[in-house]
């Protein structure tokens, strides 16, 4: 048995004649009529009746043709499939986001491309807004910013959370923080800020510093490879959502301590995907958030 076998077998069926399905298959009609013979020794049935005026199926050939029928509309179904799935592999993901992210967009990229040869991820990183931008424009598939729940959403773009956290203080191991089970501003007396250059996480700088005139910020930057060595080298202090700690480097992670701030947990803080509202996200980047969310969630 194979493909074409059926194609002629459901041909005669749906015309009656082997002289018909022989015209549209372009073959002569012994092959036809030899190629279904074929088939009812392999499944030791009768298919047709052979008449004067044509073919009609048995009971067995009305069985045989439903299988039949149901195998074909299968092989086309995957077929369709098939090349659908092949563009979707085949498309440029381009992921904007902001500094911090990167170890688990990698993670995910290495999966993929393993799993999707002919897929091609790109990731360039900014600021909020820069990532805003670039998703606004329709340079990136996907954007990754954090916000807090209580941030405007520009109602152009689709927000999805991947994981909610909240604000903390990030200090090195040896700290004196460290015996701290949260901080307040009062508790933050003659240190250094190192900040990542964002919004809301230089508000909450700027109020503490300015509760305690001897506090000061030493550094802003979006190179987060420079925070940190400054947290953990320099012993200065650093503000950020807490699951941030597990997109460090463990050589990071087992040097570095976070401390619930008082003031601020009751605002979550969510890292979340956001794209285009008027152009539906592909089912490979919804693949890829996905991903993404099960690497950020600890899976």
């Amino acid at each position: 048995m194979n493909i074409t076998q059926l194609h002629y077998l459901i041909t005669a069926a749906n015309y009656g004649s082997f002289t018909k399905a022989a015209s549209i298959h372009h073959m002569t009609v012994p092959t036809i009529s030899q190629s279904i013979r074929q088939l009812e020794e392999e499944w030791d049935a009768v298919i047709f009746h052979r008449t004067k005026k044509g073919i009609v199926p048995t009971r067995e050939g009305e069985l045989i043709l439903q299988h039949v029928a149901s195998i074909l509309r299968s092989l086309d179904l995957m077929k369709q499939e098939l090349s659908q799935l092949k563009e979707e592999c085949s498309e440029d993901i381009i992921i904007s986001t902001i500094p911090g992210m990167v170890p688990q967009v990698v993670q995910a990229t290495i999966e993929f491309a393993n799993k999707y040869p002919a897929l091609n991820v790109q990731m360039i990183e900014g600021d909020t807004q820069t990532v805003m931008n670039h998703v606004h424009e329709g340079y990136a598939s996907m954007g990754l910013i954090t916000y807090n729940s209580e941030q405007y959403q520009d109602p152009s773009l689709e927000w999805m959370p991947i994981i909610q956290g909240k604000a903390v203080v990030i200090v090195n191991r040896n700290s004196s923080l460290c015996v701290l089970n949260t901080v307040a501003a009062e508790d933050l007396r003659n240190e250094a800020f190192v900040l990542y250059k964002d919004e809301d996480i230089e508000r909450i700088a700027q109020q503490l510093v300015s509760e305690q005139p001897s506090n000061r910020i030493a550094l802003s930057t979006n190179n987060m490879e420079a925070l940190y060595q400054m947290v953990v080298r320099a012993n200065m202090i650093t503000i950020g959502p807490d699951f941030v700690i597990h997109s460090l480097p463990s050589s990071y992670q087992e040097q570095l301590v976070t401390i619930p701030l008082q003031q601020y947990h009751s605002q979550p803080v969510i890292l979340g995907r956001i794209t285009r509202k008027k152009e539906r996200a592909s089912r490979m980047v919804d693949e890829f958030t996905a991903r993404l969310s099960e690497l950020f969630n600890g899976g």
